[in-house]
């Protein structure tokens, strides 16, 4: 694997397949090299209750998961640089592992399991929560064009980085950004409202968050801007951008929670809800 590598989990799921689709198209566009990930597992349930899966048939059934993969993307772009790895044990351990020097991940939302119980596969929750570099999760249906990007932001540090990466994103992609702080007074109290009153913590709000987006405005003169910052849920209000963006980013955790979370209880559900594509910054 090349350090700065677009970093693509594929199996033989649909979400997958869009996944890579995606990935590729920002590799070609960022000049990026690829590196296919397919996780091979010796604990799987069909082997492990003997259900006529055989390793040695499911390892050659792997390589050419990666072999598609890779023609795949050089149907594309024959000039993208190409790697591939298929390691032993469970694919959100390699992915993880691959974060490190990777410039993103890029997986679906479901894998190839043979159950769908969850609306969000184990896999993208772990290397969401675990990446050490951005991570994007992709839905079979995330194939909209709506030229918009949504960010979720609040005071974080996590925040302000996913802030970057959307206007470096909507730039890209000639995209209108959509940036959108929601708060709910009734949920448990804001680290950052005190004993302030609603209005002067949305004052402060505005006042920090415009800054933010004023000094990326500065580094991308070009991208359309609407900042907005409401009282509401925040997880219901992103998924409904979801609906109407091509992309929603946010950190992976906002100020509230504990020490030590990887993952915010916003960044999970929009995980598990949004139909557009997801980018979790860390």
């Amino acid at each position: 694997m090349q350090p700065g590598s677009v970093v693509v989990g594929i199996d033989t799921s649909t979400s997958s397949i869009t996944a890579l689709d995606w990935a590729a198209d920002y590799a070609h566009s960022t000049h990026s090299p690829i590196h296919l990930v397919h996780g091979f597992s010796h604990d799987r349930p069909d082997l492990i209750f003997n259900m006529g899966a055989e390793p040695e048939k499911l390892y050659a059934a792997g390589e050419r998961v990666l072999t598609r993969g890779r023609n795949r993307v050089l149907l594309k772009d024959a000039r993208i640089p190409i790697t591939t790895s298929h390691p032993d044990g469970y694919p959100a351990a390699a992915l993880v592992r691959a974060s490190t020097h990777a410039k993103l991940v890029v997986l679906g939302s479901h894998g190839d399991s043979m159950l769908h119980i969850s609306s969000l596969g184990e896999t993208a929750h772990q290397v969401a929560a675990h990446a050490k570099c951005p991570v994007a999760v992709i839905r079979k249906e995330s194939e909209a064009a709506y030229g918009r990007i949504t960010a979720g932001v609040d005071r974080s540090p996590h925040s302000r980085k996913a802030l970057a990466w959307a206007f470096t994103e909507a730039e890209r992609t000639h995209a209108d950004l959509h940036v959108l702080h929601v708060w709910q007074p009734d949920d448990a109290k804001d680290p950052g409202l005190g004993s302030a009153d609603w209005k002067s913590y949305m004052a402060s709000a505005r006042s920090q968050i415009e800054a933010s987006v004023g000094g990326q405005q500065e580094l991308h003169p070009g991208v359309k801007v609407l900042t907005e910052l409401v009282d509401g849920n925040p997880t219901r209000a992103l998924v409904d951008k979801s609906h109407e963006s091509d992309l929603v980013v946010v950190g992976a955790r906002g100020i509230g929670g504990f020490e030590g979370l990887t993952l915010g209880r916003v960044a999970v559900d929009l995980l598990s809800h949004a139909t557009s594509p997801v980018l979790i910054m860390h």
